[in-house]
């Protein structure tokens, strides 16, 4: 009687244990997570990493890393971003405005290093900086765009032409 009484405790057992560690999976899975990123809230602010990345190893074991890159108040739900790399935090935001929420009509934009480039549709200034990157002129307008991002442009009237129509 004993040893059925200790089979049923084993196998109960383990099958709480299967169905907790199944809950801890699914609950892995946070609502902030887009395709190619796993996302952690912590804090009040949301981790970003790629799939996949030793950056998201580390930070399941060890927690927060070092060196981080920030972009307060450019997530969604106006929550801070937290990254292990510029790119990857660039990535996430371009992700997530799926290439159109920061997008206006005559507009084209970039998020590069957790600011938002504005150039006019079909522009010079739009293929150079595609091709080349950053021009060595630049407008900037900090905290001003969209989610409070740094807003940039190879010049002052597209600047304020972007920032007067997108508001």
């Amino acid at each position: 009687m004993n040893k059925s009484k200790l089979v049923i405790a084993m196998l109960l057992g383990g099958a709480l244990s299967a169905c907790s560690s199944i809950s801890s999976e699914s609950s892995m899975a946070s609502k902030f997570d887009v395709d190619g990123f796993k996302t952690e809230v912590e804090d009040g602010r949301l981790w970003v990493f790629e799939e996949g990345s030793e950056e998201l190893a580390f930070f399941k074991e060890h927690g927060e890393p070092a060196k981080q890159f920030t972009n307060i108040g450019a997530g969604p739900e106006g929550m801070t971003v937290k990254a292990a790399s510029q790119e990857s935090l660039d990535k996430y935001l371009e992700a997530i405005s799926g290439g159109s929420d920061f997008d206006i009509e005559g507009f084209k934009t970039k998020v590069e290093d957790g600011r938002l480039w504005v150039f006019e549709e079909g522009s010079e200034n739009l293929a150079f900086f595609e091709e080349h990157g950053e021009p060595a002129k630049q407008f900037t307008s900090i905290g001003t765009g969209p989610n409070g991002m740094t807003v940039k442009a190879a010049s002052q009237e597209t600047l304020d032409k972007y920032l007067s129509t997108y508001k």
